[in-house]
């Protein structure tokens, strides 16, 4: 493994299928090994030290800028904890490509069903590879991968993947589609009259119906990279609406600032109308410039007018006119077609930024997404939704909420606040 990793000049891949223990007194995962035995932690492989390899191979700095490991195991989210970073690794060594796909959460355990050949993650994966994605591009990427598994996986009741990234990780392709199709821009796509989205149902049939249960498809084709990615969200059998994958980020608004019909927008003009936002409106910016590093964090002490001022800018160049969600749709995508303490789910499987968990902003995509593909619904930063009356109000929860107060919907004291925890998503009517 190590020779393995200081030899690479491009992409390490690593795939273990086995079982994976967790240390009684230090929680951590190990990877069995042949002569492994369930009580002494020290027969296994600690994840930590594979990690740490890929780290530093020979206690140097590892020459592939992409890693990718693939685990197939109980308790496997459990290596999604440290991803694939340690503090002393230079950014453009920890940041460029690191991917961890992982077959549950770190509470669940793998499963091998009686009479099938590989497991259930792994026989999933390889029939994808196999057979191909209808929809998807040439190459298939870890993110692509990810939400097709996750669809397939949940269509049968099995235990579903966990996904991390670092920044462009998840566009790593490993595999060509067996089914390539061509894809079309986000702008070009005509609306279509079948939903697809997290629903009940069959497979989608040519001439109409529903994607199979829990599937959310990422758009054919790729905006621009300084607009939101958008995921078409089933609400019912016959309406479904885009939603951002992710809160709008700095880039993303920075990205708005720079164009001139926008400069009534940049921080000191803002401030100095007093009409729109508060006074700690894009604290820390200068100009349309972001603070240093931040520039895949969500943007944060925007107001209401400022978040609907980029939604209208940002839809007349993707084509889809867009506005703020509503709480009721913020709710489903949340929910994500389950019942009871959903949220609960969402915590234990380390999905959600909030006080109990990283409790500081991060980049978007630093935690796996829900079983929908959306990220950040619940913590990092307060998703502003409209309520019945179109009067703005916060859902989510951010980095510094308790558990209990996640699925709280709060009123901002008026709708030029700006809270330096607040931020927000694209929504469009398809």
């Amino acid at each position: 493994m190590e020779d393995a990793t200081v030899e690479a000049t491009d992409t390490v891949v690593v795939y273990y299928a086995g079982h994976g223990l967790v240390d009684p007194r230090s929680g951590e995962l190990h990877l069995a090994l042949p002569c492994s035995q369930a009580g002494p932690s020290y027969t296994a492989l600690r994840y930590e030290e594979l990690r740490s390899v890929l780290l530093h191979p020979s206690g140097g700095r590892p020459t592939a800028p992409r890693t990718v490991v693939i685990l197939d195991c109980c308790w496997s989210g459990l290596a999604l904890d440290g991803l694939m970073q340690a503090p002393d690794v230079a950014p453009a060594v920890a940041v460029e490509g690191a991917c961890v796909l992982t077959a549950t959460a770190g509470t669940r355990q793998a499963l091998a069903p009686p009479g099938e050949k590989y497991t259930a993650f792994t026989g999933e994966l390889i029939r994808l590879v196999e057979d191909g994605v209808p929809g998807r591009p040439a190459l298939l990427s870890m993110a692509a991968l990810f939400t097709e598994l996750t669809a397939a996986l949940t269509a049968k009741s099995r235990p579903l993947p966990q996904l991390s990234t670092r920044q462009t990780a998840g566009e790593i392709c490993l595999f060509r589609n067996a089914r390539e199709t061509v894809a079309r821009p986000v702008a070009e796509e005509a609306p279509s009259r079948v939903p697809v989205g997290p629903t009940a149902g069959g497979t989608v049939p040519s001439g109409g119906g529903m994607a199979s249960p829990g599937r959310v498809r990422v758009p054919l084709g790729e905006p621009e990279p300084d607009l939101p990615q958008l995921v078409p969200v089933a609400l019912t059998e016959t309406r479904s609406v885009w939603l951002g994958r992710y809160p709008v980020t700095q880039a993303q608004f920075g990205a708005f600032l720079r164009d001139p019909a926008n400069a009534r927008w940049h921080p000191a003009a803002a401030r100095a109308a007093g009409t729109d936002v508060d006074d700690n409106y894009l604290a820390g910016w200068s100009g349309p410039d972001f603070p240093a590093g931040r520039a895949e964090h969500p943007v944060v002490a925007v107001s209401f007018p400022a978040a609907r001022a980029y939604l209208a800018w940002a839809g007349r160049r993707l084509g889809v006119p867009l506005r703020l969600p509503t709480a009721a749709e913020w709710e489903l995508a949340a929910r994500a077609g389950r019942s009871g303490e959903w949220w609960r789910a969402e915590i234990t499987a380390g999905r959600v930024n909030f006080l109990g968990s990283h409790a500081a902003l991060t980049a978007v995509g630093e935690f796996p997404p829900n079983p929908y593909n959306i990220g950040d619904l619940l913590g990092n930063v307060w998703d502003i939704c409209v309520d019945d009356r179109g009067a703005p109000v916060l859902r989510g929860g951010a980095y510094d909420t308790p558990a209990a107060r996640l699925r709280e919907q709060l009123s901002p004291r008026s709708p030029v606040e700006c809270r330096g925890n607040v931020g927000f998503r694209c929504a469009g009517d398809r």
